[in-house]
């Protein structure tokens, strides 16, 4: 497993159970490939090969991995149009930065939410 598997998994308090199989699969016979014989089938069974790894995840951590594809991968498009999501996240940080400075109930809220996110042994990472 590469380095960025093993960051993911002690990020989000995964263990790898079993990391030894292996799942074949195959491309089904190919018809009408012959141009001048409809009734010759091309049975290439080619079989690749990939690892099947079992993991073991906290549900509290599932969850958070299924909010941030809900939020990142369900939203790409909004309306008609693509969103770049990184100028949206910075957008919205400049937005909370904007009301956490102009609003002292605001700062103050903010506060206290990082405190009991830091009690909750959360720590951000840049």
């Amino acid at each position: 497993m590469n380095d960025e598997l093993k960051d993911f998994c002690r990020n989000y308090e995964v263990n790898v159970l079993n990391d030894q199989k292996r799942r074949a699969r195959y491309s089904p016979p190919k018809f009408f490939t012959d141009p001048c014989r409809a009734d010759i089938i091309t049975r290439n069974m080619q079989y690749e090969t990939e690892p099947v790894i079992t993991l073991e995840i906290p549900e509290g951590r599932l969850r958070t991995l299924v909010e941030m594809e809900r939020k990142f991968y369900k939203w790409q498009r909004h309306g008609q149009s693509e969103v770049d999501m990184f100028q949206t996240l910075m957008d919205k940080e400049r937005e909370e930065a904007h009301y956490r400075h102009t609003n002292a109930a605001v700062q103050k809220a903010y506060e206290q939410y990082s405190i009991m996110l830091n009690l909750a042994g959360y720590q951000r990472k840049f």
